[in-house]
């Protein structure tokens, strides 16, 4: 007889409705939370430990502690910003790459 147990992270989303991504302008942030469950042969069964919410974009894949570094990074810079998404735009930029608005 053999027993296959173990703890296991599962990510659980918390809100359905998406928020604005700072890093990269889409609509498409969501709450989420990391939990472990204890499984028994890959079924979670009890959960563990509860993990604390933290904001995820689906698009760029990056959680609230990093967008808030690269958004700093982004406006530190010095350029232009786009009215729109206040995201930086180079020099020569007749529209935003990232929102499409154009920059006058």
């Amino acid at each position: 007889m053999f027993l296959i147990a173990g703890i296991a992270p599962k990510t659980k989303v918390l809100d359905q409705s998406p928020r604005r991504c700072p890093v990269c302008g889409l609509v498409r942030a969501y709450y989420r939370r990391v939990d472990h469950y204890l499984s028994l042969f890959f079924i979670p069964l009890l959960r563990v430990k509860t993990g604390d919410p933290f904001l995820l974009c689906d698009a760029c894949e990056k959680t609230v502690s990093e967008m808030k570094r690269d958004y700093r990074a982004e406006t530190d810079r010095g350029q232009r910003q786009c009215k729109r998404c206040g995201k930086g735009l180079e020099e020569g930029f007749s529209y935003c790459p990232f929102c499409g608005a154009p920059v006058p």
